[in-house]
């Protein structure tokens, strides 16, 4: 009869020694991740490694565990590093340090970054470490005054390389890795291989083992294209957030004063918002994410480098309110959800004049998204009531005793007006009427059907019965749906030839979609 199963196994396989075992079974870490299992027995032999991981894949053990087990403690005061960690920004680097605390306990961690003073990190690296962990510019600061000395590295990591690239740091890494021992081991971590990293690679690895788990993650998040006019992104974006009703979701910005903006704007609309960014100093920053991480705020809207390295628990959805500049930002940013085997959602809002960009991220990516709409006012409701429900069944009995007497008066008195003003209240008045097709304020749209439907019938036929002005045109087969200003709804018995109707969504996949566009001065034309 067989003994159970010996626990740490497969760690232990690796020829990690008793006192990393026994850190990894104190956090409840029984199994390598993908990246772990794949890098771990080249890097714990000395050699160099190029490893091709997402974020959130348990990169950091796949570094940190070579560093614990090749550098023997050292009490040696004033020692130079004999391991340097470089990672994009502080939060990272931060992020990196506090697991080799855990991971290597024996070991004297130093972490360096920049946006705060120089004297207690310049003091911390005189007194000695065995492991540095930096930002690359601070490094780069305390290289130049002669504080700190990579003579004696032995083992040089670059986690996040193409984020460092993005941020200008390609030249400080060159610098910082050429002030390294020739004969040292290199780690490089990183989701894509722009032009750039090849390069470091060839200058800087020697015949490095490859290790690539981003070409056989499987995407676990739907990706959804939703085209927004700028004006309407606000309302698209309100709207999304009532409807998916995310326990945790990020909204990415380019700018910290849009992420500013963004937050305030989601706050008065009835979402828990708040932004994260580079003006926020560190305590601000992780006081943001513990409210984030505890359910107290819902929604965080962050900057590429403001997100970079926090530790953001599993989100349910990922907004790109613009669209990313680079497919590695892309990447990066949507690899906050669908971890774990939990599967996500990723939005990603464009205008109708960046189609093209659109078709040029996919390409890179590799998939094609799904094209959606934001969703239908009607929509929004239904999840607003479902959400109020929800919170009123989670309400203590002692407080709906309290209450329990004036609502059985209200339904014996049938007194709907106080429970619609009441609802009105709580979950806000009538909708804006908008456009299902472009998310704009001010607009109807209607569904049309009619045999041999064209943009041109459709055009003609709201013209004959009095419309004034017409919006987006959509072909969907025997059926279009057109945009007509709120204010004349009143002249769909006008309509002769076809049947129209006020839509209550756009129920068929988009086609190709058109626009009326008026030039200043000349007739209407319908464009494609």
């Amino acid at each position: 009869m067989g003994g159970a199963p010996e626990r740490n196994s497969m760690f232990r396989e690796l020829g990690l020694s008793e006192q990393a075992l026994a850190a990894l079974e104190e956090k409840g870490i029984a199994t390598p991740t993908p990246i772990q299992n794949e890098a771990l027995p080249a890097a714990l032999a000395g050699g160099d490694v190029l490893g091709l991981a997402r974020t959130g894949t348990g990169k950091t053990l796949a570094f940190a565990l070579p560093i614990a087990e090749r550098l023997e403690p050292s009490r040696t005061p004033g020692r130079p590093p004999r391991a340097l960690v470089l990672a994009p920004t502080r939060e990272l680097a931060l992020q990196v340090a506090g697991e080799l605390e855990w991971v290597a306990p024996h070991l004297r961690i130093v972490t360096v970054y920049g946006g705060t003073g120089y004297g207690s990190q310049a003091a911390a690296l005189k007194r000695g470490a065995d492991v540095v962990v930096a930002t690359p510019g601070r490094a780069i600061d305390y290289l130049n005054r002669g504080v700190l000395d990579l003579a004696q590295v032995r083992i040089a990591v670059l986690d996040e390389a193409d984020e460092m690239l993005s941020m200008g740091f390609e030249e400080a890494v060159e610098t910082l890795l050429g002030a390294t021992p020739a004969e040292r081991q290199t780690l490089m971590f990183s989701a894509t291989l722009p032009g750039w990293a090849k390069r470091l690679v060839g200058r800087h690895l020697k015949e490095p083992t490859v290790v690539n788990v981003v070409q056989d993650e499987e995407v676990s998040y739907r990706e959804i294209a939703i085209e927004a006019s700028p004006s309407a992104r606000m309302s698209a974006l309100s709207d999304l957030l009532h409807a998916h009703g995310p326990e945790r979701a990020i909204v990415f910005t380019r700018t910290k004063k849009e992420a500013d903006e963004v937050a305030r704007a989601l706050t008065a609309r009835g979402h828990a918002a708040e932004a994260v960014h580079g003006d926020l100093n560190q305590t601000q920053r992780e006081r943001s994410v513990g409210r984030f991480r505890s359910g107290q705020v819902g929604v965080l809207v962050a900057t590429d480098v403001a997100a970079r390295g926090l530790d953001i628990p599993e989100v349910d959805l990922v907004v790109h309110l613009r669209l990313p500049e680079r497919a590695e930002s892309y990447q990066h940013r949507s690899g906050r959800t669908g971890r774990a085997g939990r599967s996500g959602t990723v939005i990603i809002f464009h205008s109708s004049r960046e189609r093209r960009e659109l078709g040029q991220l996919e390409r890179a990516v590799g998939r094609k998204f799904e094209h959606g709409r934001a969703p239908a006012p009607e929509e929004v409701q239904q999840a607003k009531i479902a959400g109020l429900l929800r919170r009123a069944a989670a309400q203590s009995e002692e407080d709906r005793a309290v209450w329990r007497e004036v609502a059985q008066a209200w339904i014996e008195r049938e007194d709907v007006e106080s429970l619609a003003g009441l609802l009105a209240m709580l979950l806000g008045g009538a909708p804006k009427p908008r456009s299902l097709l472009t998310g704009d304020e001010g607009w109807r749209t209607l569904e049309l059907e009619a045999p041999q439907l064209s943009a041109g019938k459709v055009v003609a036929v709201l013209k004959r019965a009095g419309f004034s002005d017409i919006g987006r045109i959509q072909l969907a087969g025997g059926v279009a749906y057109a945009d007509v200003r709120a204010g004349e709804l009143d002249r769909l018995d006008a309509v002769q030839g076809l049947r129209a109707r006020p839509a209550a969504k756009v129920k068929a996949a988009p086609a190709p979609a058109r626009r009326n566009e008026r030039p200043r001065g000349k007739r209407r034309r319908v464009s494609a």
